[in-house]
């Protein structure tokens, strides 16, 4: 009878600690889900207006000018394109053309951005100086399908793609530069490792980040809250629900091992992505380089700041790259 017992007692206790265990584990899979959701989850009910440009500091001072420029795009007559993923998303993107044998930047926004608003400086040289320019929504923004922004992991390969479309539909005696800014500077920097169209003359990188993983860090770290467990969290989730890993790419290796010209910009009050991150992509990179400082400038508004500067800068790399 005792044994009977003994037994029936550790069979509750390990009914107990099954049930704490298994809650535990829905626990912590439900605070995972929570942070996929809230970092990589972009439905189409949260993206943002062209037209609503948000009262933050980044864009308070440069309204007006950003205004102007999205009546202008509208006025301005392109072509809706659009090109299907490698993970079967339908991605679309705007082509304003240019003159006839004119080089072709393909722009790339920001997490959580717009074309217009961080392809503002992109549209205005292109357009002053007869450039054709495709401007693109990236996966999970606009138009384009999606709901996970993967921070370049995924969208590398969109960038490709458009290239190739591009190259393609031109030519291969066309010119074309891929510009990204933030997130898109991040893509296109790391899609430069994937084996790109040889008429990829130049990369223009604004503000990007030197990995997925190192901004991920950064912005955790400037939340005053605990990195290590919480990164650890973000990646679990990234991988479990997004079925990607954050460590997978980074900016900062491709820029190493590739030919192709890259044109650095960076704010010098840049609050999200560190200026130090820009020095450290034009430091590793071994093709030929520019980096370029801009006074005064926040992050992604580089353009919105000193347009001259950064129009000088765009207008010499182009010239000097073009064949």
């Amino acid at each position: 009878m005792e044994d009977f017992k003994e037994r029936r007692g550790e069979e509750r206790k390990g009914k107990v600690m099954l049930v704490g265990v298994t809650a535990l584990f829905l626990s912590a899979l439900g605070s995972a889900y929570g942070v996929y959701r809230t970092v990589f989850c972009h439905p189409q009910r949260k993206r943002r207006d062209v037209h609503r440009i948000p009262d933050s500091n980044l864009y308070r001072a440069h309204r007006e000018k950003m205004t102007e420029c999205i009546e202008n795009m509208e006025k301005t007559p392109y072509e809706e394109v659009s090109i299907i993923s490698e993970d079967g998303l339908r991605l679309y993107g705007k082509l304003y053309p240019g003159k006839k044998d004119a080089p072709l930047v393909i722009s790339f926004h920001g997490y959580h951005g717009t074309y217009a608003w961080d392809g503002f400086g992109f549209f205005k040289i292109c357009q002053s100086n007869g450039f054709s320019i495709l401007m693109v929504d990236e996966r999970a923004h606009g138009k384009s399908e999606g709901r996970a922004i993967t921070f370049g992991i995924r969208e590398r390969y969109d960038c490709r793609l458009w290239a190739e479309y591009a190259a393609k539909r031109f030519g291969e005696d066309a010119d074309i530069f891929l510009a990204g800014v933030s997130m898109g500077a991040a893509s296109v920097m790391m899609s430069c490792e994937l084996g790109l169209p040889g008429n990829v003359k130049g990369i223009i990188a604004d503000c990007g980040y030197t990995a997925p993983a190192a901004i991920i860090k950064e912005t955790v770290r400037a939340m005053k809250l605990p990195v290590k467990p919480l990164y650890q969290l973000i990646r679990i989730a990234a991988g479990i629900f997004g079925h990607f890993d954050i460590e997978e790419a980074a900016a900062l290796t491709a820029v190493e091992r590739t030919d192709i010209p890259m044109l650095f910009f960076h704010g010098k009050q840049d609050h999200v992505v560190p200026v130090s991150m820009g020095k450290a992509l034009y430091e590793a990179c071994k093709a030929p380089e520019e980096l370029v400082l801009i006074e005064g400038a926040d992050h992604a508004n580089s353009a919105l700041t000193d347009y001259a500067a950064y129009e000088n800068a765009v207008l010499r790399f182009i010239k000097r790259h073009v064949t």
